[in-house]
């Protein structure tokens, strides 16, 4: 089989419309050029954060304008082990450092082993395509795309071009260790997990909670995947803008695949939008939800969905077997900031009296004692202080024999207002296996932490 069928059937695997005829193949051979051409610019930029591509990735993506003295290889050499990995993110970044390190033959070999493992990954597709063509003694010259001749394919291109960059530009691992997102301002031993999402980098970060007796968070990172947001970014106002919304969420229900349709992947994992504090700010939409792809996409482009957070299937599928996930929450930014494991907890100190002052006023007799813990800027279902005051000094006063609440979080959300979202555990049912959540929304009001907002989850 020549090079040009093979080019010519594996994009029309993922671009069946795109391309009807071979010599619309002209524009392929620049985007690995494009691409790496980034990634060499981001890595200059980033500090050397990934040290297997060194300064030669230039020269060597210059040089794929020209025919190549070399001969291709379709498969790897004998006593080369094929290149595996449980995930493909892992092949791209190989196929990158041997392009860098002047290995075109290795990083063709490891994009057919990508291919073959997963056929529906759309960016490993390009990549091979690609490789195939630069690799060729007659590679294809020609314009590259535009929008006027073919706007679909070369959007496509464009999106597979950023996910690229987004999956090579991301911090590894071990860089974040000792290190926890800035949100996590307390979490009792009872909460099993968190999530992060950092939208910036197309980036979920899955943490089981390791948090000792004193309550500083000490987090593993379980898992870090690509994932994709909102066709139109983040920062979700109204429903149908394809914006994903920024704050801190809670996920509630756990829907597997099979009673879904095709375009959730194998399952969700349904998220409290809009919450309390998004209602009082007048924010719309529903159906908020971490899900799967498609089964004919591997993964999405980085910002593609309907305000849904969407991971690959096989990660997806990893997530919903975990248990006990009621209640974790996920903290989704445009950007996130991480600080020491230790320093969150000053945040949590500075709170805490408040916290345990308003909690002795609820089992108290003393109903203004209580209501100054309260704003009079307190919102729930649309119905302010005024009427609420009496149903909440009902519910609360008067209970000083009750088992006292038990705290599960406290979560800091900060943007044009500084927020602390508390949730808390109530011991005090008669089905052990039925406790009843308590959810509270603080924010600073002159130097004092008020209640805005308070009701069951």
């Amino acid at each position: 089989m020549s090079w040009l069928k093979a080019l010519t059937q594996r994009l029309n695997r993922f671009w069946p419309n795109a391309l009807s005829h071979p010599r619309r193949l002209r524009w392929a051979w620049p985007s690995l050029l494009v691409v790496l051409l980034a990634f060499v610019a981001w890595w200059f930029s980033a500090f050397h954060e990934i040290s297997d591509v060194d300064s030669n990735a230039l020269t060597n993506a210059q040089a794929t304008s020209g025919p190549m003295g070399w001969r291709i290889e379709f498969e790897p050499a004998p006593n080369e082990p094929t290149a595996a990995s449980p995930d493909p993110e892992t092949l791209v970044r190989r196929i990158y450092a041997q392009l860098g390190n002047g290995d075109r033959a290795k990083a063709l070999a490891t994009a057919a082993s990508l291919t073959a493992q997963f056929p529906n990954f759309q960016l490993g597709q390009l990549l091979y395509a690609d490789l195939l063509n630069i690799s060729s003694r007659q590679p294809i010259h020609g314009d590259e795309i535009n929008e006027e001749t073919q706007p679909s394919a070369l959007k496509r291109l464009q999106e597979l071009v950023l996910e690229a960059t987004r999956r090579l530009s991301h911090p590894e691992a071990h860089a974040l260790q000792g290190q926890i997102p800035a949100a996590l301002a307390f979490l009792d031993p009872q909460q099993a997990y968190v999530a992060a999402v950092d939208a910036s980098r197309s980036r979920l970060y899955w943490f089981a909670n390791r948090t000792g007796a004193d309550g500083k968070p000490q987090l593993e990172l379980l898992k870090e995947t690509y994932i994709s947001v909102g066709i139109n970014g983040v920062g979700k106002l109204k429903e149908g803008d394809g914006k994903t919304p920024l704050g801190i969420y809670f996920i509630q229900k756990n829907l597997p695949g099979a009673t879904l349709p095709d375009l959730f992947g194998v399952g969700a994992l349904t998220l409290n939008y809009p919450s309390a504090i998004d209602i009082m700010r007048r924010k719309s939409g529903s159906g908020i939800w971490l899900h799967g792809t498609p089964s004919a996409q591997y993964a999405r482009a980085p910002e593609s969905t309907d305000g849904c957070v969407v991971l690959a299937n096989p990660e997806m599928e990893k997530l919903l077997n975990l248990p006990d996930l009621r209640m974790t929450p996920v903290i989704i930014a445009e950007k996130l900031d991480w600080v020491p494991a230790g320093g969150a907890s000053s945040l949590y100190a500075d709170f805490k009296p408040t916290l345990n002052q308003w909690l002795q006023a609820r089992n108290g007799l003393d109903p203004d004692v209580l209501k100054q813990h309260y704003s009079s800027r307190f919102e729930r279902d649309e119905m302010d202080l005024t009427y609420w005051w009496p149903k909440l000094a009902k519910v609360s006063l008067g209970h000083y024999k009750s088992k006292p609440l038990q705290l599960m979080s406290v979560l800091r959300w900060h943007d044009a207002q500084d927020t602390l979202v508390v949730t808390m555990k109530d011991p005090n049912q008669k089905n052990i296996n039925a406790y009843q959540y308590l959810r509270t929304y603080w924010q600073k009001e002159g130097s004092a932490w008020k209640l805005i907002f308070e009701g069951p989850t």
